[in-house]
Parts: C-alpha cells; structure tokens; sequence
C-alpha cells in the first residue's frame, strides 16, 4: 500500500506541524524500531532525501526501515524534494500533498520514546579570537572540543566518552554550515551524531547562525552567548576594533595608483567601459575623500552570474594587498525579517545576538574594500541601513560601538539582468547613493580566449616547477585553450574546464601541481 508525502515549506511552515506532533527525524535502524513500536509517529524524511543524493546505494536500506509505515503513520518533506522523494521511494509513497492538519490528531507522542535528543539552542560566539579563547578555556579545564569532523572521526572516542558522564563537551557547526551549501548530505550526518550523542551542546560563530537553525530545525531551536554556558570565560569586546592598519585606496601614491589600475586592468578581462568608469571614480574619489566631502566610494554591478562582477572586488582587494582578507557578506543569507540583527546584532536585551557579521568581518580585514554580493536579495531595513552608511561612512552595532569606513570601496553585486528589474528592486533613495552603477555583459568570444591565455600564465607562475619538468608543445598548449567555449557564458565555468585539463595534462607528462 502506497501513502501520500506531506510537504511544508521551510522551518515557519515546520514549526506549526509541531503544534499538532512531535516531528522526530529519519534515523537508520532508529526509524523502524520506533515505527514497530508505535506507528503513530510524525516522521521527518528531508535530511535523508539529500543524505541518498550522495548515497544512492543506502536507498535500499532506507526502505527496509520505512516499510513499517503505516495509515497511522503522518510523513512529512520539505516540498523542495518532494518530487525526489516519491522518484526515490515509489513503492512507498503515491503523490504529495500540502501538509493538512489532522481531523482527529494521533495521540501525543513523547520523543524521548524515539530519540534522547532534546532542541537546544546555539551557543554563539563572536570572531576567531573570541573562539581562541573558548579553545584555550576548553583545554585547560578538559573540556573536549572539535569541529564536526573531528568529532565524528578522530575525536570520537572523546566524545563517546563524555556521554557516559555528566560533563561538559562542545561541538562547533560553524565550518558544517559552509559545507553544507555545497553537500546537502552533511545534514543527515549531522543529524545522526547528535542524536547519538544528545548530551553535547553545539556552539557556532555568530555570522552562521541562521543557516545552521535552519539545516537542523529538529534539533536545534534559539540561540544564547557562549558566557551562558561557560560562566568562566571573560571576554575583551566592549571596544570596536581599530581601522587605522586598514590599507586604504585613498592612501596610495600616484605611482601606486598607476601600478594599481595596471594591474586591475590586466587582469579583468572584458569590460572596458567600467574600467574607464572606475578609473575616473577613483580618482576623483580620492581627491573628495581627502578634502572630506566624500566618505566611501559605492559601486553597484549587475548581470549574469560568473562574469566578473565578484572578482572586481577581490581583484581591488589584491591590488591594495597581495593574498588580503576580503571582507563578504553574501545579502542571500539575509531576506528574513531579522536580517538587519544578523547584520550588525540585535538590540540590547536580545539573548544570543549581541554581535553582526559586518561589524565582525570589518574588525577581521586589513583591506579598505567590502564586498555585498547578491544585495538584491536583501530586506528594506537592511537598505535603510546602508543608505545611512553610505552617506555617513560609518555605523554603530547593538553594543553602541562604531566602525569608521572612511575611505572604503564598497561593491555591491546582483544578478538581475536588466537596468529596469534594477530600479524595480532597489529602492529610488538608494539608487541615488551609489557613485557607480554598471552593467556587466556576457564575455564575448575573444574575451573568452585572453581569459583562457591569462589562466595559463598565472598556472605557469603558480606551478613553475611542475611546468619546469616538461616542454611544452603545440598540442598541449591547443589542449588547454583550444577547447570549444562558446556555449559557456560564465567565465568561472571556463576557469573550471581549463582547470580540469591542466591536471589531466599534469598527470600525462607524469609531474604533480602540488610539488
């Protein structure tokens, strides 16, 4: 008998399903002993759904653990996989339906019946240092401590340990929430060690917060300062850090300036007209800083995606400092209606979100240059608040201390394609602050090959002993750039083709890229 997937959307549409059941997640070999046991169970399959993408040959498994459902038995997915779900378990499930509250609800299941693991909250902290600190507390007073990895692999003794006792064991998620955008898999994985282990509290920077909430909404629930859990720590962070070291395109010399855009027009390929356009905004950006009638320079760019408008910053960045830390905030992250208290912290008296991530990546470069990818995605409060700080060239974060931007570059990036869907999605009194605004346009076909030529030189510059062990011919050099590019519009994915064949190439001529 087939049974229908319930779907909902998101964490919002999660929690109101937890009004009616206790949600419990997709557990190998848990799972059919809790359905054996009581089948009327509200079960959670998303995680698996992306655990199987990578794993094809568990989904056998899988099924011999769900064959145990029943009519009584309520399944949910986020409707995001859906369609992948019923493809993957077809003898299961029939068709998908929005999830519909029960008539006359099963009765309440406790979940210590199913799984130990109880929703907690996040123990956040700050910055790097900040962590340093917690380590170093964590060390002296034996505290275990790892990220995901280490946790679930060389540090697992430790933490098996820890569980048959009462004390204290930490596991930082930070470094899963980036891993994760890129391997939706992890989440299952996540989820089955902290099911295994329920007695160890999870810790997290700051900045990543709302992705990890969101990856694990059945485990994990708020969030509270790291200080909560660890009373003994003591933390230096009333005072803002300073920017006086920051390296500065308005501190450069007229000969810097000149090596600078050299080097900025070298290595952007295509784009001419922006590259006169910057050119002139700079210099006349420095000449207005220095008299004090101009804060930061801000410069919007716009079109397909891969085309170039995320390297103008790094691009900027490197030209200011070789190998610098570029501080990126990616606006995707923050369309929720709290995004502003993620940005810079929420107000005082809100457990858990003293810090933002700008005022902590601000304080972490050495680089006068910040860069706002897909800006577009962003709330209006978020673009109040740039508003003022364009204008300003500074702002305060919830602990009232101020960051000072003078003589910023800051570049914002979106994909929308179109100078009209621009002035529909960002709002008119903003439009009016930004110094620059250009669209990018898809490389042509010879740009195309002087970026294919300028990948080679710099391979040949990064790898000059392993291209030192071989002569290169005419053929090997036609195999790296003489493929067919013309259907690739981004200029990343011709980056990776050529990537790809330099290793191939490496690996025929018998030398390796790492030596």
């Amino acid at each position: 008998m087939r049974h229908n997937l319930l779907t909902y959307k998101g964490v919002s549409d999660l929690r109101k399903i937890e009004e009616d059941h206790e949600v419990i997640p997709f557990i190998f070999q848990e799972t059919l002993n809790s359905l054996q046991d009581d089948p009327q169970m509200c079960l959670d399959i998303t995680a698996l759904i992306y655990y199987i993408r990578v794993h094809p040959s568990d989904r056998y498994p899988a099924y011999m653990n769900l064959r145990a459902i029943t009519e009584e038995t309520t399944v949910i997915v986020d409707e995001e996989v859906a369609s992948e779900a019923i493809a993957c378990f077809p003898l299961l499930f029939s068709e998908s339906a929005p999830y519909i509250e029960l008539d006359s609800p099963a009765e309440e299941v406790k979940a210590a019946e199913y799984f130990l693991w109880t929703r907690q909250p996040i123990y956040t902290y700050s910055n790097v240092a900040t962590l340093n600190r917690i380590v170093e507390y964590a060390d002296t007073n034996m505290i275990p401590i790892a990220t995901f990895s280490r946790a679930s692999g060389t540090a697992r003794d430790d933490f098996e340990k820890f569980n048959k006792t009462a004390e204290l064991a930490l596991i930082d998620l930070t470094s899963v929430s980036h891993a994760i955008d890129n391997n939706k898999n992890l989440i299952y994985l996540v989820e089955s060690f902290l099911n295994l282990f329920p007695s160890i509290r999870v810790i997290a920077q700051i900045s990543e917060i709302d992705n990890i909430l969101g990856y694990f909404p059945l485990y994990l629930e708020g969030q509270k300062p790291v200080q909560e859990l660890i009373p003994g720590l003591e933390f230096d962070e009333d005072k803002a850090p300073e920017t006086d070291h920051i390296i500065r395109i308005v501190d450069l010399e007229k000969n810097d300036i000149d090596s600078f855009f050299s080097f900025f027009k070298y290595n952007l390929i295509g784009h001419s007209y922006f590259k006169e356009r910057l050119e002139y905004a700079v210099k006349n950006f420095i000449v207005l800083n220095k008299v004090k009638e101009q804060k930061v320079l801000s410069i919007f760019l716009y079109g397909s995606s891969g085309i170039g408008k995320t390297e103008v910053a790094r691009l900027i960045a490197n030209g200011l400092r070789e190998d610098g830390y570029l501080a990126k905030i990616n606006f995707q992250n923050y369309s929720s209606q709290d995004a502003l208290n993620s940005l810079i912290g929420s107000p005082a008296g809100y457990i858990g979100c003293d810090h933002g991530e700008l005022s902590d990546k601000i304080g972490k470069t050495k680089i006068g240059v910040l860069l706002c990818d897909e800006f577009d995605k962003t709330t209006r409060p978020v673009f109040l608040f740039f508003l003022e700080l364009l204008e300003e060239g500074r702002f305060t974060d919830s602990m009232a201390r101020e960051y000072d931007l003078d003589g910023f570059i800051i570049v914002f990036t979106s994909n929308i394609q179109t100078e009209n869907e621009y002035k529909q999605k960002i709002p008119l009194e903003l439009q009016t602050r930004f110094d620059l605004v250009c669209e990018f346009e898809q490389p042509s076909i010879d740009e195309k090959r002087q970026f294919l030529e300028l990948l080679l030189e710099k391979a040949k510059n990064r790898h000059a002993e392993a291209f030192s062990k071989f002569e290169m011919t005419a053929d090997d050099k036609s195999f790296l750039l003489g493929f067919d590019c013309s259907n690739l519009t981004a200029l990343r994915d011709i980056k990776r083709v050529f990537n790809n064949r330099l290793v191939d190439l490496f690996e025929k001529k018998g030398v390796s890229c790492t030596e």
